[in-house]
């Protein structure tokens, strides 16, 4: 079972997680959050079409979906991976970066994962849940990289200090979540305009290194067969632009 997570919400919601009393934030986000439920539409035909049993969080891009919803939606299918998928309009393509439960290795060890202050202070704390996303995130990044031809690095986030986030080093949504979760983001700058589209074949590109990671990480009952092409994705990427 493979969860996909395409990024932002249709509005802005706030609520208390009731069993760590962090905030549950999340807000819209255009054109991002159109853009990534294109890509994460596609990767989920693509997966299907290979035989992988799949869940979107979202049922359409303007849908309104918590993080804590989020995550036990994958808890509750006892998901083999989770991956969200995000772009960012302040970055230029350049940026690439895949996020995982268990972070980077700083010297001779790992940093707890965590997020919030004071008594709502959480540490994720499933040690083989961290391991396997380490994992797979190791795989996801190597395929989106051998797409662009390019480095795709496995990145822990730093969320201190932005302004209606908690505090931490890991995606709430990760935080929460009892299974593998791999959270990606690609640089969406486009033509030095940070609301102008994303172009059709960057997102191809990011829905192609999604599916290769995907299929290479959790290996499906159709291995051996060959994933969508990147023309048959770039086919769907523009049936979604019609829709």
């Amino acid at each position: 079972m493979i969860i996909i997570d395409p990024g932002h919400s249709g509005r802005s919601i706030r609520r208390t997680e009731p069993t760590t009393g962090l905030t549950d934030f999340d807000y819209p986000n255009a054109p991002e959050m159109h853009e990534v439920y294109e890509v994460s539409t596609c990767v989920a035909d693509g997966l299907r079409d290979l035989g992988y049993r799949v869940i979107m969080t979202k049922k359409d891009a303007d849908d309104t979906v918590g993080l804590a919803e989020r995550a036990r939606i994958a808890n509750k299918a006892k998901a083999d991976l989770a991956i969200s998928v995000h772009n960012d309009h302040g970055q230029n393509p350049a940026f690439q970066a895949v996020y995982s439960q268990r972070g980077i290795r700083h010297g001779d060890r790992y940093r707890p994962m965590w997020r919030g202050s004071g008594s709502n202070r959480t540490v994720f704390d499933h040690p083989a849940v961290a391991r396997a996303s380490a994992r797979y995130a190791r795989v996801i990044a190597r395929e989106r990289g051998a797409v662009l031809a390019a480095e795709v690095d496995v990145a822990e986030e730093n969320f201190s200090g932005r302004a209606g986030l908690e505090p931490g080093n890991l995606a709430l949504v990760q935080l929460l979540a009892e299974v593998p979760w791999v959270y990606n983001e690609a640089g969406a700058l486009t033509g030095g305009s940070t609301t102008r589209r994303m172009t059709r074949a960057a997102q191809t590109a990011y829905a192609e290194g999604l599916l290769q990671g995907v299929v290479s990480a959790v290996p499906g009952p159709d291995a051996g067969t060959e994933p969508a092409s990147p023309r048959e994705l770039r086919s769907c990427i523009d049936r979604q632009h019609k829709l």
